[in-house]
């Protein structure tokens, strides 16, 4: 299905029926990685997957800019579109960063949130040699092209684990990579890289929404991100996930999709409570 606003054509699907849950995809992905998570699920939710801005079949107006602000206004608008007032939010990774926004920025927005391998950005004197290192990859992607990006990328430490998984899907993983663009993945660097990213730590500390921040045991700078940010929340907790790394959810579905029901059915919970509690 498409969205069509000013800036953009925004690819999305919706599935299932039940509460709403939004899945933010990483940098180099699409909704399409959200597939086996979701297959693995229980019944009774329903999942909203778009493609983001320069990722999938997204399509962004020359000259609108890849930026989580951009991002945030689709994922809202999609809402809307569906008229959806509230909605669960996961992302990972990229897309972490951006559920960490939306959390922030418009808290009344979502029901919870649970991030992958995520951060609220990086401290001030990171932050310009981190961008000036995104610039360099955007360089790289449109010198270079997709095919050649892609290759790199899949093979960064960060995705080692994918390996354990066999060649035929770490194959599978490599050719959704390739249905990206170079102008887009270039896009998203600069707009949505680490380095451009406005840190949040601040904002966080006022999200009082049922938060759940996982990473994976082997994935050892996420792990302090992830435990950093469930101190920052009113209402947060960190989740490692034994013998995994950056991509939990792609590299064990199964336990992955157990953290997501628990952490959904927690949430659910503490609704009704707060709701019974209002009405008291």
């Amino acid at each position: 299905m498409i969205l069509a606003t000013e800036d953009v054509r925004l690819s999305y699907v919706v599935s299932g029926t039940g509460p709403p849950v939004t899945l933010l995809h990483g940098f180099t992905q699409s909704g399409r990685s959200w597939h086996e998570v979701i297959a693995h699920m229980p019944q009774g939710w329903r999942w909203i997957v778009p493609d983001l801005r320069g990722h999938g079949e997204t399509e962004v107006r020359p000259g609108a800019p890849c930026s989580m602000d951009g991002c945030a206004a689709d994922v809202l608008r999609l809402w809307d579109e569906l008229g959806l007032e509230r909605s669960h939010v996961v992302g990972y990774s990229m897309g972490g960063r951006l559920a960490l926004h939306i959390a922030a920025r418009d808290p009344d927005r979502a029901l919870s949130l649970l991030t992958i391998g995520a951060h609220a950005g990086l401290d001030e004197d990171a932050r310009e040699g981190r961008r000036l290192g995104d610039e360099a990859l955007a360089e790289r992607i449109e010198n270079d092209g997709v095919d050649a990006f892609v290759s790199y990328w899949g093979s960064l430490p960060l995705f080692a684990g994918l390996e354990r998984r066999g060649p035929a899907y770490v194959a599978q993983v490599r050719a959704e990579r390739l249905r990206n663009h170079a102008a887009g993945l270039a896009c998203s660097l600069r707009g949505m890289g680490a380095g451009a990213m406005e840190p949040l730590w601040g904002e966080l500390a006022y999200v009082a929404i049922p938060c759940t921040f996982v990473a994976g045991q082997l994935d050892h700078g996420y792990v302090a991100s992830a435990r950093r940010l469930a101190a920052t929340v009113l209402h947060g907790r960190s989740e490692i996930v034994p013998r995994a790394g950056h991509p939990v959810h792609q590299e064990q579905p199964d336990a992955f999709a157990r953290v997501l029901a628990s952490h959904l059915a927690a949430a659910t919970a503490a609704s009704v409570s707060s709701s019974s509690s209002t009405v008291d």
